[in-house]
This record gives C-alpha cells, structure tokens and sequence, in this order.
C-alpha cells in the first residue's frame, strides 16, 4: 500500500486524536457532504423547473415560425404556396398577433391578442392547456375566445355568464380621436369567454386566443398574418429549417422552438450558474474549517513528523500526508453528500415531499443531470485541495 495514503488514513479520525481534532474533523466532513448535497438537490430543482416550462413552451409553441423581418403582415396564402413543395412539412397555421383593448364589465385592461386558424389546435396542441371550459372560438356563427389565466382574472372572466361577451376594440386607421363619439374612433368585435388557457408566467399572462377572421376584422387587414406556425417531421427539422430560409429568402424571418424561447432559456442558465455560483462561495468560505483541522493534525503529530524526517521521508512526502489527509476529508464528505443528494432528489422525484403551491403540477419537479454531478464534484474536490495546501506546507516547514 503507498505510504502516504496509508497514514493519511490512519490519521483521519485516528483514535490517537484529541478529541477537538476528532470533532473539527467531523465538522469539516459535515460541511463537504452538505455542501455536495445542496448543490445536488438545488440543481436538481433548476433543472426540473426548467424542464416544466421547457415542456410546456414545446407543446404550445410550433416546430418552425415565420415572420416578416421588415413588415408588420404579410400574405400567408402566397407565402404558403411557397412551401409546397418542401417535403416535412405537415400542418402549417396562419396566426396574426397585435395588442388590443379588452373590456369585460366593468373591468378593462390591455392584452395581446391572437388570430389564429383551424390548425392553430394541431399545430401547437393548445387545447391541452385549457383548464377551465373548452377550447372553442367559432360555433354557428357566434364568436368566442379563449383567455390567458392571468387577464382572465384580472377583468374577472365569469365563464357560466355566457350573455356577457367580452368588447375588443383597437383605433381605427387613419381616423382622428373623436372626443363626442369614441366609439366612432374605434375598431370592435365582441366576443363570448369560453376557456381559460394556462402557461408559463410570461407565456399567458395577457394573452387572448382568438379565431383568425375576427383578428383580422378587428385591424382591417384583410387575408394578411402576422406568421405562418409549422408542425415538421421532427427528424427533419433542420433541413426543413434550411430549406425554408433558402425558399423565402431574407425577408423573412425563421425561427425554431429554442429560437423562439431563446430569451428564457438563456434566464434558466444565468439563474442556474448563478446559484451554483453562490453555493461555491459559501461552501468556499465554510471549507476554511478544514485549514483549522489539518493545522492542528499538524501540531498534535509534530514528533510523528520528526519520526518520519530522522527516517529519511522527504519534505515532499510529509507535505503530501497531509494534503491527502485533506482530500480523503474532502472525499468523504462528496460521497456522503452523493447519497444525500441524489437520495433526496430520488424521494421527491418519486414520492413528491416537496409541494410546490399556486401551480397546476402538484410537487416540485426535480431531473439528475450527470454533467451537474460531475461540476459539483469537480468544484467541491477543488475547494477541498485549495483548503489542505496552507497545513501540508506547515507541516513540511516543521521539518
């Protein structure tokens, strides 16, 4: 066996050792393996997180989206023809989206209001994310929509009152504000609530869903859309992706699923690395703990050091004792904290101990990913060598 290693071990929680060396000892294994264990369980509900809104914003947003770069509308029925020819393309949706003024009583508030057409609900399989009442916007002629959760509740959306429609109403084009007669200043359409559609937080807080001929009769823009939304063989998807910018050109812009949330995502990983940040610097600042351990390792086994040094043990070699005595604290606290971990983030995956309240997903969801378990290892290992250098070289000067 190596020598060093083998009196590294035996120095670690040695019987021989005072009984403060004992328990700061203990205390500097205890910070490791909590340390491991919270950045673990941490990363874990991130990542679970991210996954949850990941996963919604998939099911809702298109495989592909095109819009105009350099206009407002275009025309989506010679667009589309276009396309025809490029093979992957399964369902494609004409949407228009605009801001526009809703009233519902006597409440009113501003929202972003969506057109979209009878393959709007293949596309994006929108109605899986009604959770009061039904996904419908046209029936024998009456119109209806479907609202956002948040401006649902913001103008109290009663969806049992269907005699009370909800007025849309946006400024006329070209027409000047008529202070005696608004009304006359204004485009309306008046619609029947009949969902309440849930998101992520951004995704619905002011959004309203409704048929692709009202919207554009509401802003006079007769056959024209503000984007085309694609459902694609998945398989495909980039060729499909690259064919269609090669087809239209750069008038227009085409964005996949990731480029079209590439904000938020981008949110998730500052957030991300930002806490694994954080948790370094405190597990940094609690590993001088192990400083104070080694230190005195080094003073209680000054004549065990001078036994060594009269036997012929280079400074190197009683340096590297206690660097390794260091690193097995290290050690054993990562792999304590491994189980902890990853045994809490088990439990909640399996069990959900942990509520996750004001949502509709009843427990918080966690997901492992191995290259954050590498990180954490990595970095807490890292720490642990940092925090064993300072005593390994006052040990090799007691020589």
């Amino acid at each position: 066996m190596n020598l060093v290693r083998f009196i590294a071990k035996r120095y670690l929680f040695s019987k021989n050792n005072t009984n403060a060396i004992n328990i700061i000892s203990a205390i500097s294994v205890l910070i490791f393996m909590v340390g491991t264990a919270v950045m673990i369980i941490i990363l874990s509900f991130l990542n679970g997180l991210e996954g949850l809104v990941k996963g919604m914003d998939d099911s809702f947003d298109p495989d592909i989206k095109i819009e105009a770069k350099y206009a407002k509308t275009f025309n989506g029925d010679s667009l589309i023809l276009q396309l025809k020819d490029i093979q992957g393309i399964k369902q494609i949706s004409k949407t228009l989206e605009d801001n526009v003024v809703v009233r519902y009583g006597d409440a009113q508030e501003i929202a972003k209001i969506k057109g979209v057409d009878a393959s709007f609900k293949t596309v994006t399989n929108v109605d899986t994310f009604i959770v009061y009442g039904d996904y419908k916007l046209e029936k024998d002629g009456i119109q209806f929509a479907v609202f956002g959760s948040a401006i649902a509740s913001s103008i109290n959306i009663n969806l049992e009152s269907i005699q009370t429609k909800a007025t849309l109403f946006v400024p006329k084009k070209g027409v000047e504000y008529n202070q005696l007669n608004p009304d006359a200043s204004l485009n309306m359409q008046y619609v029947i609530p009949s969902g309440v559609v849930v998101l992520n937080e951004d995704g619905d807080k002011d959004l309203i869903i409704a048929s692709l001929e009202i919207v554009q009769a509401l802003f006079d823009v007769k056959g024209r859309v503000s984007g085309l939304e694609l459902q694609v063989d998945p398989d495909d998807l980039k060729d499909i992706e690259a064919s269609i910018e090669t087809q239209l050109g750069e008038k227009y812009l085409v964005r996949n699923r990731s480029e079209q949330n590439e904000a938020a995502y981008k949110v998730f990983k500052t957030e991300k690395w930002a806490t694994f940040a954080i948790l370094t610097l405190v597990v940094l600042i609690a590993a001088f703990n192990t400083i104070g351990a080694l230190t005195m390792l080094v003073l209680e086994k000054k004549k065990d050091i001078q036994i060594l040094q009269s036997m012929g043990a280079p400074v190197r070699t009683i340096r590297n004792i206690f660097l390794q005595e260091g690193m097995l604290i290290t050690w054993v606290g990562i792999v304590f904290g491994l189980i902890v971990g990853v045994g809490f983030v088990w439990i909640q995956k399996a069990y959900g101990i942990v509520p996750l309240e004001g949502s509709f997903v009843e427990y918080f969801p966690v997901r492992l990913n191995p290259m954050d378990l590498v990180g954490v290892v990595f970095v807490i290992s890292l720490l642990g060598f940092l925090a064993s250098i300072y005593p390994s070289y006052k040990a090799g000067d007691n020589t």
